[in-house]
């Protein structure tokens, strides 16, 4: 089993790249954001320390988090971004493990793929076999945002502000993959690279 990192920044099109090998290659794909929804439900890891850390203020009426209340809290109300990640990230990777371990226990051969924004600062280096920063130009990530999510200039700009520079993903990360351009470049940078896979495995 081989595991990779799917992380860039807010807009550069994960999703399009993670769409694209669970077409085409044999992959599991665990996605942070998922996992990060799950651990807060009540029986989930980080649900405790939400509770602790922001108050039952941010549940509703049947003890669930109510994600738009925690979110405001967190981003809106005050800058309490670094306290929200503290509560929920250490949860998430623990699952993320788990279920990696799970993958190995059973015997899986193929790429076991974990994306999400925050893998850099998370640590996740440290239990994958490759990170891959999944680049495309500012202008770009702009549009595409605006288009798909709606989002305005200043919010863009806000969350932009928020992660990590180009630099950084550079340095982290061992391989870049530009998805500024057409569907089928970025397919073909795919390719090429889980070709180099197949060649060593044959080896």
């Amino acid at each position: 089993m081989k595991v990779i990192g799917i992380t860039g920044g807010v807009g550069a099109g994960k999703s399009t790249v993670v769409g694209i090998l669970q077409k085409h290659y044999q992959v599991e794909y665990l996605h942070c954001d998922v996992i990060a929804h799950e651990v807060m439900e009540p029986e989930g890891g980080a649900y405790p320390e939400l509770i602790r850390v922001f108050g039952e203020g941010i549940l509703n009426e049947d003890k669930t988090v109510n994600r738009s209340r925690l979110y405001e809290e967190a981003f809106v109300k005050a800058d309490r971004v670094e306290e929200l990640n503290a509560c929920v990230h250490p949860q998430v990777r623990l699952a993320v493990e788990r279920r990696l371990a799970m993958l190995q226990k059973s015997g899986f051969s193929g790429i076991a793929l974990i994306e999400a924004a925050l893998l850099i600062e998370e640590h996740y280096d440290e239990i994958v076999d490759e990170l891959w920063y999944i680049y495309a130009d500012e202008a770009v990530r702009r549009e595409r945002l605006k288009v798909s999510r709606g989002y305005p200039e200043e919010k863009i700009t806000s969350i932009m502000e928020k992660q990590l520079s180009e630099q950084q993903f550079r340095e982290a990360c061992s391989f870049v993959l530009d998805n500024s351009g057409s569907f089928e470049k970025t397919k073909k940078q795919i390719d090429e690279k889980m070709g180099v896979y197949l060649c060593r495995e044959q080896m």
